[in-house]
């Protein structure tokens, strides 16, 4: 291997694991969360976790190599440009040719991976990740079921637990309400009750002891049969989620487009789906493109990098993100044509690849002859006609917006730092930290923005969405996204900027100065403070709205119908054991549809009235008027049954005791602190489980916490790494922050889960990181 090739590898390989991992990290944020919940939840052992993991993992790595390929590049050839040793290798006679070699041999490598992983793995990888959550989805039976609180996890099954035992296995006091057979619904009541599953089949049932069953006929509502029984068994239904796979022995219902193999996409004649023959061969078009994809990208990023002499990894990292943005609007685009007929399918899928790869061809030729239009381009002396391009569309004033708000950033860091002394150092270290959190804060959100646009990229396709729609929908997600990515960059921020000045020596300089690093990291400290109470103002006062707003364009996105923030609840708990459900709940009108009112003892288990009513309303005064129903009397003395046509009921529960809804806990991003308090306090009154809600109230307040707790363990790290540098700082932060987002989420389904308190489930990663942070920092030389 020549000096040349391990030059151009040692340049592109690091930067391209570094932003291989961010990418594929960055999309894993958003599944940590539920392999947590399966880990602690569903009991699944770490070994079908890790199963699982790697059964996800081909879907992001086909997403993730091309973009982490080209940033990688990009950065890389950028440093040896601002070096001047692209310069200094072509004033030597080597072509950019030549170059090309190494580029081309790491592209080929990156795509015949990408195209393995989206053309072989991905088909089994799916059925491998179905068949692992059928078979945890059993498991969650025994672990989501709580007491006290209605279980409406299983389909046509309701049932209340009065008690739990500490295995979770073993139940006492149940009532449940079978309605399995429509033609004949049930309600049981039993003393004890356990599970019964059988993973082989993924089957579960119900194993009731000493109760007694309850039947209305759906006939003559007048006859209720009554029996008694020393055990029964009532078999369950899986949760049905999208995608699930059928128990066996049922007919597999029909596959969408992108649960085909590629053989069978092929063939044109795959069964048993219900995607369009188009649709088919726009499938496959679109995975034979994306690997390809990266041969395009291997000839933009030297003549791009070559340009760029003095930005360096900064410069080329800006430009691999405009170009991966050009590049999947012209992909999404052309298959949205491709979709409604308009142009072929392999021209919409490969239309994008086809563009970038004449325009990086065009630019490699110019710059290898040097032409001067090439060359103008590589060298930005463009800049000119952009200039008269601003001044003729007007963008002046908009410059001088930006330089205001600049000049703003910079006299709110100089006033911090006018608070200690010396004023000039506080103000140096703050406005390099706020440089690269900015920079860390925007190249996070672009990539989040990019993989979110991917992921909505066949449901804009297929639903027709326009593009103000999809840019409506981002804008609204931003606060969320900032949420997300804002730990991330200050820890960012951090190791990068610290590093770089220790591997300058300015830290030694300052130290030499009689500064301690305790001082040096003080307005460090500050401005990640103020962030956090930022972070806490973006989360309580702008987050609740704009998540209504950017779910409710999702749901549009989807093609799903428009979606209340709060499903309505069918079941609640009133006074003296009184149980009411209901099918619809008219709060405008205080006016119920198909109510049922049940009237239970406890101690002895039996159903002491039911009261059913078509509608029934309730008066002002708390008169309850119910129409068209019958009471049927199960108490010995007064057994009997008396239809009603229209009479009026006394109960202490008034209106707006049913005019709270049930919402699920992800649904409290919606709600500002004082709200979901007062909800959950709502929740505990009426008979619901509040638990993982107290968890995510406990979370607004140390989740903002967690930008000063990036800070603390930040600056010790990057003040041990020595002359490591800003990749180091990287591939540091990387870990920290997987290490800690792992942490949180196992925490906060503990929580949810009940083994830990909501506070400790909250605040116990704050707490652990933050000591390691301090103890890490009291330890390093000052």
């Amino acid at each position: 291997m020549s000096r040349i090739d391990k030059l151009l590898y040692h340049a592109i390989i690091p930067p391209f694991l570094i932003a291989l991992i961010v990418l594929t990290f960055v999309v894993f944020t958003r599944e940590l969360g539920r392999l947590s919940e399966l880990f602690i939840t569903r009991n699944a052992s770490p070994d079908t976790i890790l199963r699982i993991a790697a059964a996800l993992l081909p879907g992001i790595l086909i997403f993730s190599l091309p973009l982490a390929f080209f940033i990688g590049t990009l950065i890389g050839l950028g440093g040896l440009a601002a070096e001047s040793q692209i310069t200094a290798l072509r004033a030597c006679g080597v072509p950019l040719s030549r170059m090309l070699r190494p580029i081309l041999l790491v592209a080929l490598v990156a795509g015949a991976t990408t195209a393995w992983l989206s053309l072989v793995i991905l088909h089994s990888s799916n059925d491998k990740f179905y068949n692992l959550r059928d078979r945890i989805s059993l498991r969650q039976a025994t672990s989501q079921i709580q007491a006290r609180v209605f279980n409406e996890d299983f389909p046509s099954i309701v049932f209340y637990l009065d008690d739990l035992a500490a295995d979770r296995q073993h139940w006492s006091r149940v009532i449940l309400w079978d309605s399995l057979d429509p033609q004949s619904p049930k309600t049981v009541l039993a003393r004890e009750g356990t599970w019964v599953t059988d993973e082989d089949a993924i089957r579960v049932q119900l194993h009731l002891r000493e109760g007694t069953i309850y039947q209305v006929d759906p006939g003559d509502s007048s006859r209720t049969n009554v029996s008694q029984f020393a055990s029964t068994d009532i078999p369950l239904q899986l949760n049905g989620a999208p995608g699930r796979r059928p128990e066996s022995g049922s007919a597999r219902k029909p596959r969408k487009v992108f649960e085909l193999s590629t053989v069978e996409l092929w063939g044109g004649a795959a069964p048993n789906t219900d995607a369009s023959p188009l649709e088919q061969k726009i499938e496959l078009q679109r995975r034979l493109a994306i690997p390809f994809s990266v041969v395009c990208f291997a000839l933009l990023s030297l003549p791009l990098a070559a340009g760029t002499r003095k930005s360096g990894r900064t410069a080329g990292f800006v430009m691999s993100m405009i170009f991966v943005l050009l590049f999947y609007v012209l992909l999404m685009n052309g298959l949205r044509l491709a979709s409604v007929g308009t142009i072929p399918p392999w021209l919409g899928a490969w239309g994008a690849n086809v563009f970038l790869g004449i325009v990086g061809l065009a630019l490699f030729i110019c710059s290898e002859r040097r032409g001067w239009r090439g060359s103008g381009f590589a060298e930005w002396s463009w800049k000119l006609r952009l200039a008269s391009i601003a001044r003729a569309m007007h963008l002046k004033a908009s410059r001088a917006r930006a330089q205001r708000i600049d000049q703003a950033i910079l006299t709110s860091t100089g006033r911090i730092a006018r608070l200690f002394s010396p004023k000039t150092l506080d103000l140096y270290l703050s406005r390099g930290f706020v440089y690269y959190f900015l920079w860390s804060a925007f190249s996070c959100s672009a990539l989040f923005v990019i993989l979110t646009l991917f992921d909505l990229l066949d449901d804009i396709i297929r639903n027709g969405i326009a593009a103000g729609h999809v840019i409506d929908y981002f804008f609204f997600l931003l606060p969320q996204i900032l949420l997300l990515v804002v730990p991330m960059s200050i820890l960012l921020a951090v190791l990068i900027h610290f590093g770089i000045l220790e591997k300058a020596s300015e830290i030694t300089a300052i130290k030499a100065g009689g500064w301690s690093l305790y001082r040096i990291c003080l307005p460090i400290i500050l401005l990640s403070s103020l962030i956090c109470v930022g972070m806490y103002l973006l989360q309580d006062y702008v987050l609740p709205y704009a998540n209504i707003r950017q779910d409710s364009i999702r749901n549009l996105i989807k093609g799903r119908p428009a979606q209340t923030m709060r499903p309505q609840r069918k079941w609640i708990f009133g006074e003296s054991n009184r149980i009411f459900n209901y099918d619809y709940f008219d709060s405008s009108q205080d006016m119920f549809v198909g109510l049922n009112i049940y009237e239970i003892d406890f101690s002895r288990l039996k159903i002491l009235r039911r009261i059913y009513a078509d509608k029934a309303s309730i008066r002002p005064g708390g008169v309850w008027l119910v129409e068209n129903g019958w009471i049927h009397d199960y108490r010995p003395e007064e057994t009997g049954f008396r239809r009603l046509q229209k009479a009026e009921l006394a109960f202490p529960e008034r209106a707006a005791y049913f005019k709270k809804e049930i919402f699920e806990p992800k649904e409290s991003s919606k709600l500002t602190f004082v709200q979901l308090r007062q909800y959950i306090s709502y929740l505990s009154q009426a008979g619901y489980n509040a638990t993982e809600l107290r968890v995510e109230l406990h979370k607004k307040i140390s989740f903002p916490m967690s930008c000063l707790i990036m800070a603390l363990l930040g600056v010790p790290f990057a003040f041990s790494m020595g002359r490591k540098g800003a990749f180091f700082g990287i591939a540091a932060s990387i870990a920290i922050a997987i290490t800690y987002w792992g942490v949180f989420s196992v925490f906060e389904q503990m929580g949810a889960y009940g083994l830990l308190i909501p506070l400790l489930a909250a605040w116990a990663p704050n707490i652990l990181f933050g000591a390691a942070g301090l103890a890490l920092l009291l330890t390093i030389r000052t």
